[in-house]
């Protein structure tokens, strides 16, 4: 190696460690200003061997400028940043752009400001697996008895996993149970991709792994809905049961499902609090993929749980995000799908609620995707919460 080129990297390592030592003090500096600023006036920091890459650096920043407690202990986190490899297939030691020659070999530099989206959620993601076992576990919500009594009216709900959750939490808290002994059935459908999205967000939270795309792909595989969502079978082994009748609500919307519901059980409408954000379930099963794989699939459900409290305390006060649109390629089975449930559910002889139409999907959002750009934020804003929750329950 050339002097110039020796004196060359010396440059760069000691450009990198003063940057990364404003980063750990909780700066938030970009690297383009950093750079273009200089270092003659710094004082002298300690050179970091081996020098950190743009991927480690770029997530310490975005944490920082999430960082509203302004923790005095921001450097500890960023040093756990630090020592997290990245999961997965992706960029490996992303240098950071240096006025000096080009490196001949590796992967070539990229300002922190533009790594891919991809690249930051999945040192995130890592960063998390190593945070949430320090986390305590969620206190549990309490349960009513699950002993019914003979003057409560008895009810048994069925069909999206989203709405049925909100719908059941309201008719146990008005005092009605949920049994198998002699039960009115609701059976509740909503449009195709709504209840694929919210059989996507149930199974991730148990533990699932599967992309958005992927549950797709092989639902149309299989040529049906996933057993919890395929309303017209779930409707036909309900029906003729003796003194078990048996309603379909069927509504585009979930306060209209849950007011059909609601007055086939002559109850009060159910309050929906809020829609499940799809980058969630996108945030979710990336953990749990990792968390199988690092840990074992025994604690797969208790680092979801950990990471859904955590969630659900990011989240709360931000405006509903829509469920993620049916994506293109699989639009005209979902169409074929929805079609052929409606007409199940119309020519059926037990009562439907609602318009069996309101299945179809939505052709008019089209672009199918989970939004990176959301599921980075909140994978920074979780890392953070999960940091500040260490040991307090």
């Amino acid at each position: 190696m050339s002097w110039n080129q020796m004196a060359a990297d010396r440059s760069y390592v000691e450009a990198v460690s003063a940057w990364s030592a404003h980063l750990r003090a909780g700066g938030t500096t970009a690297w383009s200003a950093w750079r273009e600023a200089g270092i003659p006036n710094r004082p002298p920091v300690t050179l970091r061997r081996p020098v950190p890459d743009a991927i480690h650096l770029e997530l310490i920043r975005r944490i920082n400028l999430a960082d509203r407690q302004e923790t005095q202990s921001v450097s500890e986190l960023a040093d756990r940043v630090l020592a997290t490899g990245a999961p997965g297939r992706g960029l490996l030691d992303v240098p950071l752009p240096w006025p000096a020659a080009p490196r001949r070999f590796g992967t070539p530099a990229i300002e922190p400001e533009r790594v891919p989206e991809e690249e930051l959620i999945r040192l995130a993601v890592g960063v998390l697996a190593h945070l949430l076992p320090e986390v305590p576990r969620p206190v549990p919500d309490d349960l009513p008895s699950p002993w019914p009594m003979p003057w409560r009216r008895r009810f048994r709900l069925h069909g999206s996993p989203g709405t049925v959750s909100a719908v059941r939490r309201d008719l146990l808290d008005q005092g009605m149970v949920e049994t198998d002994w002699r039960p009115v059935h609701v059976v509740i459908a909503r449009p195709v991709e709504v209840m694929m999205a919210e059989h996507w967000a149930d199974s991730v939270r148990n533990g699932g792994i599967l992309k958005w795309s992927t549950v797709w792909r092989r639902a149309e595989a299989a040529g049906r809905l996933p057993a919890p969502i395929d309303v017209a079978t779930i409707a036909h082994r309900l029906h003729d049961r003796l003194h078990e009748p048996l309603h379909i609500v069927v509504a585009r919307e979930a306060d209209e499902a849950a007011a059909l519901a609601a007055d086939v059980l002559h109850a009060r409408p159910a309050t929906i609090r809020r829609r499940d954000d799809p980058a969630h379930s996108d945030l979710l099963r990336r953990l749990n993929r990792l968390t199988a794989l690092t840990q074992g699939p025994r604690l797969v459900r208790e680092s979801s749980s950990k990471l859904v409290a955590i969630l659900d305390e990011e989240s709360a006060g931000t405006p509903e995000w829509p469920p993620p649109a049916t994506p293109p390629a699989s639009l005209p089975w979902a169409d074929e799908v929805a079609v052929s449930c409606a007409e199940a559910i119309r020519h059926a002889d037990y009562a439907v609620h609602g318009d069996p139409d309101a299945l179809a999907p939505n052709a008019q959002r089209l672009q199918g995707a989970v939004d990176r750009e959301r599921t980075l934020e909140l994978a920074v804003g979780a890392c953070l919460r999960a940091w500040h929750r260490r040991g307090n329950p």
